[in-house]
């Protein structure tokens, strides 16, 4: 399908002379600056803060682990390799923690209802992305890994800074940047800048270009969030409650859990170390801001759920969003350039952060290491992240129009685990000869349009307000993606429990 972003260089690499500064000390930052120093460039990654800190942005997917594992690969990281599966990482490294992810759950509740399910599972929505725990994907506990990869960074030759803000920053025409860190510090020289920073965007901000104040995505959503202890699993509540949830596909704890109310929804991450983290986000196109106590007080199996969990140390207060969208009028300019999560963010529904962060850091790695035009082909990075963020605004947008209607969501749901199958199928596809295609096929025609008709749809399905005819609506997305649909999706016959989607 895809015919790839880049093709992955096999030149001389270019001039190891050149430096960077790496702003941002989260995961990916530290891992660009890793392979970069590893390659025998100077690089300087600084943090404006100390690790560990709190972070969101923890749910892991298969897309992000076959990233993450080429990433291994080539760069030749293989201390991170138990990163990639949860078996892996539980036994070489259990003090960073991290959960177990099988795949996506989902629980939609209506107001005043109690823990239940139903025979056919007319309220549920499990979807497998791996076969086994042992093969499972992560939650990352940010505070531990962000932590870990920002000394694994110093252990390999970055010079890592906490404390440290970019303050000031002068490109000189003769092709390098002259900056100042923490206001008083001595002024620094340095080839390249890569803005890590994610929503600080320092860069835009530093070069003069004028923030956004409304992101162009139709995904308008906001969150209030904190890690939580004492929250039980929510398939001990259901079978307490003289529920069967013998045909689960997997436990729907081990996943990314998602309670979906009345344009709202409640996202719960368990962590073997006792924490969960847990976010309420709103639809602000369809109501106000999301009230932790309203949602309480509306819907008793969540009260039931959260009634003796006590806020962790991290988030005494639940943390209040605003907007999440946002996306920076630049990505890049003279000889600087930032990473996916700096450019844009679009809404956590589908676990893409991480995923689109680590695809960042591979293509920036090979443009560094191995491209004889780097301008040009930071440039049409940069191009490729715009076009991304707003295919993965489709993806997730027609979720949130559709989501006062359980099937009509589930259905228009498969549209964005067919991207993500084919994108990994073709990963594994596309290994000889290293043609790596856009994040979710994003750059590819027969992909886009799929997803385009799919948003059409759901479009009009919102505006008539007609939620009566989901039969259709879900033969609509099977015509849609039958030419590239490998594993069944949307199918009756399974009753929403998906065993099988998982490549490995």
């Amino acid at each position: 399908m895809s015919n790839g972003y880049f093709r992955r260089c096999s030149v001389t690499a270019v001039d190891k002379e050149q430096s960077f500064l790496v702003i941002g000390g989260g995961f990916s930052g530290s891992l660009l600056a890793t392979i970069l120093a590893k390659s025998g460039f100077p690089v300087t990654l600084i943090n404006r803060e100390r690790h560990p800190r709190f972070a969101i942005g923890e749910s892991s997917t298969p897309t992000a682990g076959f990233i993450l594992k080429s990433l291994v690969q080539r760069f030749d990281l293989q201390e991170l390799d138990p990163l990639t599966k949860y078996g892996l990482w539980s036994r070489h490294y259990p003090q960073i923690s991290c959960g177990v992810k099988r795949g996506f759950s989902y629980f939609f509740h209506q107001p005043g209802s109690q823990i239940q399910i139903t025979p056919s599972h007319d309220f549920e929505l499990l979807v497998a992305a791996s076969q086994s725990r042992e093969t499972a994907d992560t939650h990352w506990y940010r505070q531990d890994v962000d932590t870990f990869l920002f000394a694994y960074a110093a252990s390999n030759g970055v010079a890592c800074m906490s404390d440290a803000a970019l303050t000031n920053a002068k490109y000189n025409p003769a092709g390098h940047w002259e900056v100042r860190l923490n206001s008083t510090g001595p002024l620094r020289q340095f080839d390249w800048i890569i803005d890590a920073s994610g929503a600080g965007e320092v860069m835009s901000r530093l070069t003069g270009s004028p923030r956004r104040t409304e992101a162009p995505f139709v995904t308008n959503t906001s969150a209030c969030y904190g890690h939580f202890r004492n929250v039980p699993r929510y398939d001990d509540l259901l079978t307490d409650a003289g529920m069967d949830i013998s045909d689960f596909p997997f436990p729907s704890d081990d996943a990314a859990q998602h309670h979906m109310f009345n344009a709202q929804w409640l996202w719960s991450l368990r962590f073997e170390n006792g924490i969960s983290s847990l976010g309420l986000v709103t639809d602000l196109n369809r109501r106000n801001e999301g009230d932790w106590e309203e949602m309480l007080n509306t819907y008793p199996a969540m009260a039931t759920l959260l009634q003796e969990s006590i806020p962790s140390a991290a988030t005494p207060e639940l943390r209040v969003s605003g907007r999440m969208q946002r996306q920076a009028r630049q990505g890049c300019g003279p000889n600087w350039v930032a990473l996916p999560n700096t450019i844009g963010f679009v809404d956590p529904l589908h676990s893409t952060g991480i995923a689109h962060s680590l695809s960042g850091v591979e293509r920036l790695a090979e443009i560094f290491l191995y491209s004889q035009d780097t301008s040009a082909d930071v440039s049409a990075y940069a191009s490729a992240v715009y076009k991304e963020l707003h295919f993965i605004d489709r993806l997730i947008s027609g979720c949130y129009k559709l989501m006062p209607s359980k099937r009509h969501f589930e259905a228009y749901c498969m549209l964005y685990f067919t991207a993500a199958h084919n994108y990994e199928t073709q990963r594994m596809e596309s290994q000889a000869n290293r043609t790596v295609p856009g994040i979710f096929l994003s750059d590819d025609p027969q992909m886009v349009d799929l997803i385009e008709q799919g948003f059409e749809l759901a479009c009009r399905i919102e505006a008539s307000g007609d939620w009566t005819e989901p039969v259709l609506f879900e033969q609509q997305i099977r015509n849609l993606i039958s030419p590239v649909d490998r594993v069944g999706l949307c199918n009756p016959e399974l009753c929403s429990m998906y065993a099988s989607t998982a490549v490995l």
